[in-house]
Formats: structure tokens, sequence, C-alpha cells
């Protein structure tokens, strides 16, 4: 993916920031792996850290960072109770390392760390980086690291370590060609934080002999002020990872096996699926573990529950709830425009090549259901990508016109062994809907794949898909990832997880289950039903369609993208804002679900708003926009609406700029 030239959460000039800078260009063979949680304390770093070192050939060892900083100095506990000079894991971790803790290593360790990999030192340390040439300091500090991430794997026999130091001028202190970092930065509503942090005597239990014995206390104006912050740097830092993904506490509790499948995958981290297994719906299983400092869960061990803590929205007063979003307003709103960052995974071996394992299996039949009306030209398109398929099985496409004369021109476009057929939506209402339901009514395929008529497949789309489908029976569908075409510009967007939950679809919509990606079986439309032909204007059906196929079984993602979504033509949809507000209020009460949490409820909310704004109704426009933030402070389409009714801005342009920043009201 090409980097802007400016980040545009931080400011900085990143045109330098290519891949060339990447650490993993650099990096020697056997530089020690590491996964880097990086975020403001108090986000449920601790939780993730130690769920992802309780996999096999993982090691979580805490906030790594505080061994100079407090825990030798002061002899702090363990996380498995022993004092630090008593535990035998760090005991022997030193003497492999450096040959002993010794008072001299120790604070060398941390007048480095005080030189350069605090807040004050990153802009030297970018400038180091940008050079190629890191300073004596910020070289021995790279080097006594890589020695201590690799006596650590060494000791505990594992091949990744899990650090939660948390702070981003430690990671990018740390990020050089002596150690493979990878980074997963973990955020959490600021008000949240903020609250958290204000609570009065919350107890250290891992303090020793001596040192602190309560956790750090900060103010809700100070919180916030340095949640912006480490969001900020975690922008910067974002770009010179080897990897690097962002994970919502709120979603890791709320789905944390498809949090952390994603993160893993994001982070180019191979795993078993057999190693997710102490993690359940609403527990995890966690061992003891040589944590350091941070959380006093870092003690808890057995069988663990999970529950979100909202604890501020009940307690938390208005005056602090209201400070702490104002403070955190310019990275909620840069955050509101551009999205979540996506890295390209460059290493990613192609899904949709052929592999050996294809050869001599029984590929079954496919229906393609392709919708259309009023574009000649763009369905011939997507019809030749879809015949071109390399699929080894048959294929069936059916192409369904709506309220027009069907072309039966198209049916030339037939090859050998993938038939193209033409017809008229006569049996159901008009629409979209109405269309798909017409071509299921005649499909004679065991999976069915849909295409709208403007989009186009990669050649290896439908091999990759059914191979996945066969292979795990269980998956009811499965989409991929995809490419938007905006005017004079590409934005890939790979799949985010390997599964999508039905709590997953109720936060956000998954572009990656477009409905020109997925292909389904056809006991889907048994189980989940055929698309809704009673939905207002026919809009949104695919993604309520969705909603009920994800609480009918699995639905599954290849994470590639596999398709071209062209987001240069006028959507059937664009400027029809009445429609829009009307159907998604008919969704909304359609599946009471939605409201249920917190993101998907404001999401809907905000482009709600967005449609009622752009018709000139502000004040109900507002209104909705002041609820869905209400719900979620970081609700990208509700601040869409906010700028387009509180500045009357033309709404066809707000919407264009949001969707430079690959946002749409989707």
């Amino acid at each position: 993916m090409k980097l802007e030239a400016r980040d545009t959460v931080t400011g900085v000039d990143t045109r330098s920031l290519g891949r060339e800078d990447r650490a993993d260009d650099n990096a020697p063979q056997g530089a020690p792996t590491v996964i880097y949680i990086a975020g403001t304390g108090r986000s449920g770093s601790t939780l993730l850290e130690r769920t992802l070192g309780a996999m096999p050939g993982h090691v979580n060892v805490g906030e790594l960072l505080d061994l100079y900083r407090r825990v030798a100095v002061a002899d702090e506990r363990c996380g498995c109770g022993e004092l630090f000079s008593q535990c035998p894991f760090w005991t022997e971790v030193g003497q492999v390392a450096f040959g002993g803790w010794s008072s001299d290593l120790i604070a060398e360790l941390a007048r480095l760390q005080a030189h350069v990999a605090r807040q004050r030192q990153m802009p030297a340390v970018l400038v180091q980086r940008l050079r190629r040439s890191p300073g004596p300091d910020l070289a021995r500090y790279q080097d006594l690291h890589a020695r201590l991430y690799a006596a650590i794997l060494s000791v505990a026999d594992a091949r990744v370590v899990v650090d939660a130091s948390k702070w981003p001028s430690q990671a990018l202190a740390l990020s050089g060609p002596r150690v493979d970092l990878r980074v997963v930065t973990v955020v959490r509503d600021v008000r949240g934080v903020a609250f958290s942090m204000s609570k009065r005597q919350v107890a250290r239990p891992q303090a020793g002999t001596s040192g602190a014995t309560e956790m750090d206390r900060r103010g809700a104006a100070e919180a916030a002020a340095r949640w912006t912050v480490t969001r900020t740097e975690s922008a910067v830092v974002a770009r010179l990872a080897n990897r690097h993904t962002t994970l919502a506490y709120e979603d890791l509790v709320a789905d944390p096996v498809a949090s952390v499948r994603r993160v893993l995958s994001d982070l180019d981290i191979s795993f078993e699926p057999s190693w997710l297994d102490h993690i359940g719906a609403r527990s995890i299983a966690l061992p003891s573990s040589h944590g350091l400092s941070g959380n006093p869960s870092r003690f808890a061990h057995g069988t663990v529950p999970l529950r979100l803590d909202l604890a501020w929205t009940t307690t938390m007063p208005t005056s602090q709830r209201l400070t702490a979003t104002a403070i955190a307003a310019p990275v909620l709103l840069a955050g509101a425009l551009t999205g979540p960052f996506r890295r390209r995974t460059d290493t990613a071996v192609p899904e949709a090549q052929p592999r050996p394992e294809d050869e001599g299996r029984d590929w079954p039949l496919v229906s393609v259901v392709v919708t259309t009306r009023g574009r000649p030209e763009l369905v011939r398109e997507t019809l030749a990508g879809i015949v071109g398929q390399d699929y080894p099985g048959q294929m069936e496409v059916i192409v369904v016109h709506d309220q027009e004369e069907p072309d039966q021109t198209l049916t030339e476009l037939a090859r050998p062994g993938c038939s193209v057929a033409v017809m008229l939506n006569t049996a159901h209402n008009p629409g979209l809907a109405g269309a798909r339901n017409s071509g299921l009514d005649v499909a004679r395929g065991g999976f069915v794949a849909t295409s709208d008529d403007d989009d186009v497949w990669h050649p290896g789309k439908l091999r990759a898909q059914l191979r996945l489908l066969l292979d795990e029976p269980d998956l009811l569908a499965v989409g991929s990832g995809i490419r938007l075409l905006f005017p004079g510009r590409v934005v890939e967007w790979r799949g985010r997880s390997p599964r999508i939950s039905h709590e997953t679809l109720l936060r956000n919509r998954v572009k990656e289950l477009h409905s020109s990606t997925l292909v389904m079986r056809k006991e889907t439309f048994a189980k989940a039903g055929q698309y809704a032909e009673n939905l207002p204007h026919g809009y949104a059906e695919d993604y309520e369609f969705l909603l009920r196929v994800a609480q009918a079984g699995a639905i599954g993602v290849v994470r590639e993208p596999l398709a071209d979504i062209r987001k240069d033509n006028q959507s059937w949809f664009l400027q029809r804002s009445e429609n829009t507000s009307e159907a998604l209020s008919f969704l909304l009460d359609l599946h009471p679900e939605l409201a249920t949490t917190r993101a998907g409820h404001a999401r809907i909310l905000g482009q709600i708003a967005f449609a009622e704004s752009s018709m000139g109704h502000r004040r109900t426009a507002l209104q909705l926009t002041g609820k869905a933030l209400r719900r979620y402070p970081v609700a990208p389409h509700a601040y869409l609406a906010l700028v387009q009714a509180t500045t009357g801005v033309d709404p066809r342009k707000a919407l264009g700029v949001a969707r430079r920043f690959g946002r749409g009201l989707s």
C-alpha cells in the first residue's frame, strides 16, 4: 500500500517511511520475533499479553521495560509470585543473556532507556532511523534487548516473545534490524481509560520489600492527554514496525477468539487453531506466567472470566467525561476520517494460486448470480472476470435483468465449462433483493456466488473460496479481501480475520463480505432464508441477509483481495438520503440486536444522521449524532454527519472527502 506523504493523525512527514525503512527488510535471519503490545495503561494490554503468552511456542514477559526501571531495582515480584531475585526463570535469563543481572548492567539499561526510549527522544530516534545510522546509545540499547529477547526464547523454549511494555517510544527505539518487532496497539475508549486511571488505592501486589504499593493514578484530564499522545505516537510506530495492527479492548472482550485470530493474522504469526483452545466465549484459561509489572491481574491464573468494564458509563462524572472527550477530540476526529491503518502483508502466500492438493479434488457445480440494471458495458466486464476464472469445476452464470429488457447477446460470453443464461426478474419484487432471489430460484449448483454488475473478480477467486468451503464444512458462506477502485487511486482491503462472527457483523459492516465477494452453500438459503424484499427501497439488503446467515452458521474469509469493487460509479443509493434514513431505521427495528453493540448501533445512527443532514434536517441530524457519540465516541459516521450538519458543506463533498480516506456510508 502506498503511504501518504503526511500522516493524517500526527502530521509527521512520512514520505521516506516506505518498505525500505522497515526493520524486516534488513533483519538478519534468526532475529528474535517479538509481539510488542503498545497503548495506554488500563486498556486491556495485560489480558491480551497473557492470552497470547498461553499459546504454544509463545512466552509473555509482562512490561519488560520495567525490568530495569523498577522491578530489578526494587526486587518486585514476578507473575509466578517469587521475588525477581529469586525467580528461577529470570535468574536463568540473566545468566544466558549477560552472565547475570549485575547492578552495572541494570544501571546501563536504565540510562540508555532514558536517552533513547522516552517520548522526548522520539524525534531524534526517528531521524536516526531515516538515516539508517543509529547512534552508539541506540545501537547499544537495541543490541542489549536483542540479547535479552533471545535469552528469553531460549530459556522458555519458545519462538515468540510477547512484550506488553506499551510505550510507543520503546517500540520505536527497538524497531531496527536486531529485533523482528511486530506491534499491536490496544485501544480503549478514552473515557474508560481516564476513569480507570483516576481510581484511588489500587494495589500493586507485585511490589516487593520496597517500592510503590499502589498503581499509578492520574486525573481524568492527564489520563486523556496521555491517551491522546500515545495514539499519536503509535501512528508513527505503525509506519516502521515489521507488522502493525490495532485492536479495540471492547472487541477483545466481546469476541476474544476472532480478535486473537485477526491479530495473529495481521502480524503474520503462524498458528494452529488448537492453540486457541484456551480461549472461550466468556472466559480464558490462563497458566501462571513470569510477567513483570503491570496490572494486578498479572497474578491471576486458572479460568479467568471476561467482563467488559463499563463502570465509567454509570459512575464517571459528566464533567470528567466531557473533559476526556474534548482533550482526545483531535485524535478521535482524525481516526473517524482515516479509519484503521491497514498494511498489506507482502509476504503472505497467495491463497488464489493453484495448490498441489487441488489436483484430483471433486470440484462441484457453482451457480453465479449477477444482477444488473442500466449498465450494459460494465456488466460485460463483470462477466468477463467471472467467465475467466481458473476454477476447475463447472460453472453456470445467471444474469438477472431488473426492470429492463434482457440482453440476450450476453450468452455469447459463455465458454466450455461455463454457461451464461439471461433472464428477467418477474417472479419477485423489483430491486436487488428480488432480482437475486429470481436467480436463486433457477440455480442448479450446490454452491452459489453473487456479484454486482460493476465489479470484477480476480482469476483465482472462485478456486480459493471453494477450497475453503470444501475444507471447512461448517462454513455457510465465504467472502474475500477486496480492492476499492476510487477515482485516481486503489485501496487494498485485506480480510481482517479468517472467520467473521455475528458479533463482529453487528459492530461493523465488514467490507470483505461485499455482495460481489460472497460464495455460499445452497443450503445457506434454507437455513437463513432468501434476500429480504420488504426492506424499504431495497437498501442494505446484503447486510441484512448476512446478519441472518451469521446467526445460522459460520462465515469465513479468504483474506487475499480477490475482487475489484468500483467506487467511481454512481451507486443506486447515492444521494437518496430519504431512502437511506427510512431503510436504516427499518433495519434497526427488524434487527433489535444491532442496538446491543455500542459501535454497531452508533454506526447506523451516524449513517441516519448524515442522511437527515443531507436533507437539511440539521436538528434531527445533531440529535442523532449526539446519541451516536454517547454510544460510541469514536464512531466515524457520526463525525462525518457532525461536520456536514454544522458546516452545511455539500454532502457530496463531505462524502468525497471521507472516501479519500477509505470511508463511505456503508
